[in-house]
């Protein structure tokens, strides 16, 4: 759908009798414009407030204002981390991490859009740069749009080969499964730094894991039609591997129960699947700050084998013990 600026009104109102859901924002010049995008935000959160919103935003026009307003719309924001076609993308760190701990702590739910070799003189260290930054920032999600659109697909250049494509393209694809579809922000940060390896680093090797295992791009057809359950499962297995590598075994039963824990609230809230499991520790603990060093929590947090169900209590996600 293409918005008239003069008929946003009529063009939101609409969504109620079309039974529209789920709208993606896809028009490049509110994506820049703060006027133009606060002025849709507040017409959408007033005429057309239970459609879920993705919307891309520039990160320079984020303020407190724009921010404000965005918490009143159930939306996802899309912070674009990427150059116009043909132009070189310069990463603005400070501007970056000063956005995305404004929509931290503003509790918005928000993720980066990025590519590979499409900007002139963009190279793999450009390119494995930008995934080492954004990934500590605690992003919801990470889109790559040349992973599923052909007209989008990046082409070779002097700084980035068709072997560094393919390999791009693998690694964003693992981005994709392993973090943005597998949920993992609540924890993914906190079960790399035992590993002592970088993002770009251990989705490289998953994508190497997916490849041995038929589960890389070319079945991204195939595992986009299995869901959360069992992304969650080749999420254990590989982590198990990687922590085996680093002879870290003794970190796995906080480490699986943290995925595990977190992806069974993660499929309460979005289809609304109830679950039963078994853990190693007390879901209060895994649930606590202490997870968030797992080093320190193997070593001074006691095991509590249980079992759990975790059921929805009225609008709130909620757990009892089975034994």
């Amino acid at each position: 759908m293409n918005f008239d600026l003069k008929d946003i009104d009529a063009d939101l109102k609409s969504f109620a009798q079309k039974g529209v859901t789920e709208f993606a924002l896809g028009e490049e010049r509110f994506s820049c414009d703060k006027k133009a995008l606060a002025d849709f935000v507040k017409k959408a959160a007033r005429l057309a407030p239970d459609v879920y919103y993705s919307i891309p935003v520039q990160a320079g026009i984020l303020d407190a204002e724009l921010i404000g307003l965005l918490q009143n719309l159930f939306c996802s924001v899309d912070v674009v981390m990427r150059g116009p076609l043909g132009q070189k993308f310069f990463l603005d760190k400070k501007l970056f991490s000063k956005k995305a701990a404004l929509l931290n702590n503003a509790g918005i739910v928000f993720g980066f859009l990025m590519d590979w070799a499409r900007a002139d003189g963009d190279s793999v260290k450009g390119f494995r740069d930008r995934i080492d930054f954004a990934l500590p920032l605690y992003p919801n999600h990470i889109d790559f749009e040349q992973l599923f659109s052909d007209k989008k697909e990046a082409k070779n250049t002097a700084t980035f080969s068709s072997q560094d494509i393919t390999w791009a393209r693998d690694v964003a694809y693992a981005i994709n499964v392993f973090y943005s579809e597998g949920r993992a922000v609540p924890w993914f940060n906190s079960v790399l730094k035992p590993l002592k390896i970088a993002p770009s680093k251990f989705f490289s090797d998953f994508a190497e894991w997916q490849r041995c295992n038929n589960c890389g791009y070319d079945m991204r057809k195939k595992i986009s039609e299995e869901g959360h359950k069992e992304i969650e499962k080749m999420q254990v297995l590989f982590l198990e591997e990687k922590y085996s590598e680093k002879r870290l075994e003794r970190l796995l039963p906080v480490v699986v129960d943290l995925v595990k824990l977190n992806g069974a609230f993660s499929r309460l809230e979005g289809e609304g699947e109830e679950s039963e499991l078994k853990l190693n520790f007390n879901p209060e603990d895994l649930m606590s700050p202490a997870s968030l060093d797992i080093n320190s929590f193997e070593e001074n947090v006691c095991m509590e084998e249980c079992k759990i169900k975790i059921f929805a209590a009225g609008d709130s996600p909620d757990y009892k013990f089975l034994q």
